[in-house]
């Protein structure tokens, strides 16, 4: 009896773990779904078995870490303290290269879920969000070590050039569906345009407003991209895009508190994501190092500030 009774104890924790994990998926989307989750982490597993699984247990191991730390249970079972580490570790496997970079991948995910844990404990109680904050600094740092060290290793394929030989590249077409897609798969680092359609799909899951938002986030940035005279490349790779897609929907459907204005604001922060990410492109170039999600950090951050002057945006 005594068996019977704690199977169905380590039954639940198990699929509290599972759904916990899934969840750090669809949280990087600011989805709270399992079954959005799910259908991500299959996306980045048909683009990449090995990428896919390293994210499941990068994810896995933001989820434990927590639970070992013994943080807020509400939190853990969100996804809230391992969608950094599903990022960290993809980064890490992606940035990286060498036979150990799949140890560096669970120790970034693992760090990562400790920083979410105190910064929310310092700074969300100012009504700031984390979001991506421990994924961005993470990479950073970790791209930083390898030009000083032999630890860690970049990948040869990831170059990033000095802005003084950069050359704005006129040639190709811009082709704007495959902007779209890429640019929501980018989210997650993956060039795929099948990658990219699942997260949508994951989106409109959650609820048609994540999915439509999300279009229409790609959409004004794709645009707004065009304009300014980005490189066709860099327009279909979408480059320009997920910071976009992050932003509207952090803009105007997680931290909304006008819904009936809220569309015309994620708009505009959606279009000021490609000026900051081309600037901070420009500045960080000479380090070495991508913009990733910052732009996205910044315009949630400043549109939320906005907010507390400005009440009717």
């Amino acid at each position: 009896m005594r068996q019977i009774n704690s199977n169905p104890t380590l039954l639940n924790k198990f699929i509290i773990l599972i759904s916990a994990s899934l969840k750090g998926f669809s949280q990087v989307i600011l989805v709270d779904n399992a079954f959005s989750g799910f259908l991500i982490l299959m996306g980045i597993t048909l683009h990449s078995p090995f990428l896919g699984l390293m994210a499941f247990l990068s994810s896995i191991i933001g989820t434990l870490t927590a639970q070992y730390c013994g943080g807020d249970h509400s939190l853990i079972r969100a996804g809230i303290y391992s969608f950094n580490s599903v990022l960290s570790g993809m980064a890490a496997v992606l940035f990286l290269t060498g036979g150990n970079r799949w140890l560096i991948a669970l120790i970034a995910a693992a760090i990562a879920s400790l920083s979410m844990a105190i910064l929310t404990k310092w700074i969300a109680k100012w009504g700031i969000p984390i979001l991506t904050v421990p994924f961005v600094f993470i990479t950073w740092i970790g791209l930083l070590v390898t030009y000083r060290t032999d630890v860690l290793h970049m990948d040869p394929g990831f170059v990033i050039s000095s802005p003084a030989r950069w050359n704005l590249q006129t040639e190709g077409t811009p082709t704007l569906l495959v902007g779209l897609i890429k640019g929501i798969g980018e989210v997650f680092i993956i060039d795929s345009l099948l990658t990219g359609s699942l997260i949508l799909v994951g989106l409109f899951l959650a609820g048609w407003r994540f999915g439509v938002y999300a279009i229409i986030g790609t959409f004004v940035s794709w645009l707004a991209a065009y304009f300014m005279g980005v490189d066709a490349q860099s327009l279909n790779l979408g480059l320009y895009n997920y910071n976009a897609v992050l932003t509207i929907i952090a803009v105007s459907l997680v931290f909304d508190n006008k819904p009936e204005k809220t569309p015309l604001t994620g708009i505009v922060a959606a279009t000021l994501t490609v000026p900051i990410t081309a600037g901070l492109e420009f500045l960080l170039d000479p380090l070495g190092l991508p913009a990733l999600t910052f732009p996205f950090i910044l315009c949630t951050w400043l549109f939320i500030a906005a907010r507390k002057l400005f009440p009717k945006i």
